[in-house]
């Protein structure tokens, strides 16, 4: 029996959605392509120095780029773990709701992060922020309170707002597009573990060895 040419599976018809996943993913194609590789090793190695001698990263934004800094402290953590780093310290200062609405009710809410390195932070620190825009005035402050401190800003941004002028080091990122922006800035944190795990890649494989059905996933290399 011969399959005619309908009874082949079709390739499912482009729609406007498909449209703007392909838009997307270009665009984002082309801003990674535009990304300085040297600013953003700067920025690894200005990450690394700071945990590798003892100082405490400190994380900050606002909205999605407060969730970003949420993943880059879980990853930087286990990042460490896995390169035998001990007694590292990487925290988001937005991960505390109690602390934060507290600051931001008694005091102001452009004050929820600058309060928290008032109290926290010491030089050989490191302030680490995330922004599309750069003018968040809590992120200001930080930035502010922490070059009060002697402890230096590095920044993942997107616009040239006035952050990029109270940073020791940033890395412009997206061309102002929120979402290629904080994608982005995700990727950075991605590179930073590589870095911190001797530039080898996180991938799973199933652990046959261990039980029959390949259902336990294990990581392969040391990140």
């Amino acid at each position: 029996m011969h399959n005619t040419a309908s009874d082949l599976p079709q390739a499912p018809a482009a729609t406007p959605t498909t449209q703007v996943a392909l838009r997307y993913l270009n665009e984002l194609k082309e801003q990674a392509e535009l990304a300085d590789p040297l600013k953003i090793a700067a920025f690894a190695d200005a990450v690394m120095e700071a945990l590798v001698t003892g100082g405490r990263i400190h994380l900050a934004g606002n909205g999605g780029s407060a969730s970003t800094a949420a993943h880059m402290a879980c990853d930087w953590q286990a990042a460490c773990a896995r390169a035998g780093l001990t007694g590292t310290s990487v925290v988001n200062l937005a991960d505390g709701p109690a602390t934060l609405t507290a600051l931001a009710n008694d005091i102001a809410y452009q004050e929820v992060f600058a309060r928290q390195l008032e109290l926290a932070a010491r030089p050989g620190d490191l302030l680490v922020l995330l922004s599309v825009g750069g003018n968040s005035p809590n992120l200001v402050r930080a930035a502010e309170t922490a070059r009060g401190i002697g402890v230096p800003v590095a920044a993942l941004l997107s616009g040239h707002g006035v952050l990029g002028h109270l940073c020791d080091l940033r890395v412009d990122l997206g061309d102002g597009d929120y979402g290629l922006a904080e994608d982005l800035h995700l990727a950075v944190n991605h590179v930073v573990v590589r870095a911190l795990c001797g530039g080898l890649p996180r991938r799973v494989m199933s652990n046959r060895s261990m039980h029959g059905d390949g259902s336990v996933l294990q990581a392969v290399g040391h990140g």
